[in-house]
């Protein structure tokens, strides 16, 4: 589309987190909820309090039908994981405490459901400002989520909120202050150019779902609602989590063109087992992968050209099933993996569990500061007939194809020697050849990345996890919105972390990939490889133009860049000194 800003219009760029890749440009749509105030003041008495248990139930159920209807299209749309999410909502409707709550009001108070639902969600707001912690903000909005759909059903609203798009003839892209699952899993999306969410965060389940629809989306960007109109002309860049408002013409012009440049690159699709490979102009190879969680992301990763899955991330398999899987269920999962991937290595972390990661059907007791708790290897240390399991099936896999086994939230070396011990005893019991499978660390926690050394005498490879070595390198909870400007993936403390984990590797013929969502970004992805990084891991819809953008540069100059960011004091200063190059 060709769009044209009004000349009256002040230009204005902020930045954001990106969700998902791609760039849109185009008219928004400011979405408004429902007017919680009106509704929350509006009171009237009840006499007859049976009749009123009996409208809210039939709304209750009314909902769980509506529940279900959703799981299925978004199922159908987006991953049998994805459409869990809203699984959780029909197991807090089944909760009888839960509508007993709401009754228990009722009865005290004599006044209307909708009264007392509506400032129900007032509260649950209030308290969901002062929590911190991200996986606790998660519960609170799958709560709020389920009150919002009981109140819409009792208004008798429901049925026109599942399409606030109704009247929209061309498509827009999408803005609102806060979403919750429900709000965007009934969207037409053939009417969505992108999504803009003034409130979020990256591992929301809204980012959840918007990321498996592949739309371009960007959040985290305070007070975006009050700076924008319907009508009014943005861009988005999903690749680097920038907004463009009120672009200027030439903005337009330059934008439409990258957009060009990307799906052009997008476009170059393989056959067979050919290979595209990512060369510099100096002709340094850089080793492309993906990381995926299902096979449809395996197949898009083969697509274009990911020469192997550096991350497969095997706990949401077992998110998308209602129980712990046998070990042939799981074996079957991973030879559907290997097939969509022929001759090209799979590397399978193993289950990561804990933190913000549960399982439905495994109870796993709350702990007071879950990011340094039991998770990751930790967790399955503590359940051994899960981990015995888990690992047998993925052993059982190597006969279908070159299968690696990456180890997370290592923090010492006894947590490697302790895995080793076991694959080596399962080699012998599956009858599996032992120099078959290959056995990696994820470097995610600073005491790893220090004493590097002692780990990759006895591992195979080195895997580092961007996004939690950040978290945790500078104190900042990555489920803590407000910790935001603190993860700093290009501080230069971080940066010397990377460097001196890839030395290490390089003087002992070890393998170092980086598969943290930094790897994700075009310019971060070069100032990477800089560093001396040779395999980079990645979203497979970034593989292109990560792969364009490193083809066209010299290994020597990016070594030099890196060596300028070294020096630098402030995040900032790095990410300027990127624009240079």
């Amino acid at each position: 589309m060709k769009a044209e800003v009004p000349v009256n219009k002040i230009p204005l760029k902020v930045t954001g987190i990106a969700i998902s890749a791609g760039i849109s440009i185009g008219k928004t749509y400011l979405f408004k909820h429902i007017d919680l105030e009106a509704v929350a003041s509006n009171k009237f008495s009840i006499s007859d309090i049976e009749a009123e248990n009996k409208r809210l139930d039939m709304a209750g159920a009314q909902s769980k039908v509506q529940l279900e209807q959703i799981q299925r299209q978004i199922s159908e749309k987006a991953g049998v994981a994805v459409g869990n999410i809203f699984q959780v909502h029909t197991v807090i409707l089944n909760d009888k405490s839960f509508l007993d709550g709401i009754k228990k009001v009722l009865l005290k108070d004599k006044v209307n459901s909708e009264y007392v639902i509506a400032n129900q969600i007032k509260l649950f707001q209030k308290k969901f400002s002062q929590l911190k912690d991200e996986t606790f903000r998660k519960r609170f909005l799958d709560v709020q989520d389920v009150y919002y759909r009981l109140l819409r059903n009792l208004l008798g609203i429901e049925h026109v909120r599942t399409n606030p798009l109704k009247r929209v003839v061309s498509p827009v892209v999408f803005v609102a202050e806060r979403l919750i699952p429900s709000d965007l899993a009934l969207l037409d999306f053939e009417k969505i150019l992108g999504i803009v969410i003034e409130e979020g965060s990256s591992t929301s389940h809204v980012a959840i779902i918007s990321k498996s629809l592949g739309i371009p989306s960007v959040i985290n960007l305070p007070g975006i609602t009050a700076l924008i109109k319907t009508n009014d002309i943005v861009i988005i860049d999903g690749y680097k989590g920038e907004l463009l408002v009120n672009p200027s013409n030439e903005d337009i012009s330059l934008y439409e063109k990258k957009k060009k440049e990307y799906k052009r690159s997008e476009s170059k699709k393989i056959t067979g087992t050919e290979y595209s490979e990512c060369i510099t102009k100096d002709g340094i190879k850089i080793k492309l992968e993906a990381n995926i969680s299902n096979l449809k992301e395996a197949k898009d990763a083969f697509l274009v050209n990911a020469e192997g899955i550096g991350l497969l991330r095997t706990e949401f398999f077992y998110m998308a099933i209602k129980k712990i899987p046998t070990v042939d269920e799981e074996c079957g999962f991973y030879k559907e993996i290997i097939t969509a991937m022929p001759e090209r290595p799979v590397t399978i972390r193993l289950l990561d569990l804990g933190a913000d990661k549960s399982l439905p059907y495994l109870v796993i007791p709350p702990e007071e500061n879950p990011q340094l708790g039991c998770r990751g290897i930790r967790f399955l240390f503590k359940h051994p007939e899960l981990f015995n399991n888990h690992l047998a099936a993925i052993i059982r896999t190597a006969e279908f194809g070159k299968i690696k086994i990456l180890i997370p939230f290592v923090s010492v070396v006894e947590d490697l020697e302790k895995v080793l011990e076991l694959i080596d005893s399962l080699c012998q019991k599956e009858n599996v050849k032992r120099e078959n499978i290959r056995v990696g660390v994820m470097v995610e926690i600073p005491s790893a990345a220090l004493a590097i050394d002692s780990y990759i005498e006895k591992a195979d490879f080195i895997s580092i996890g961007t996004n939690d070595l950040v978290q945790y390198l500078f104190a900042a909870s990555r489920e803590n919105g407000e910790m935001e400007s603190y993860r700093q993936n290009l501080h230069p403390a971080a940066l010397s972390i990377i460097k001196n984990v890839v030395e290490r590797g390089a003087l002992n013929n070890k393998e170092v990939s980086v598969c943290g969502e930094v790897a994700s970004n075009p310019l971060f992805a070069c100032l990477l490889a800089g560093l001396g990084v040779r395999s980079l891991s990645m979203d497979p819809k970034f593989i292109p133009v990560v792969h364009d953008e490193l083809s066209k540069r010299f290994i020597k100059d990016l070594s030099e860049t890196a060596a300028k960011a070294l020096k630098c004091y402030k995040e900032n200063e790095v990410r300027d000194l990127l624009k240079t190059i």
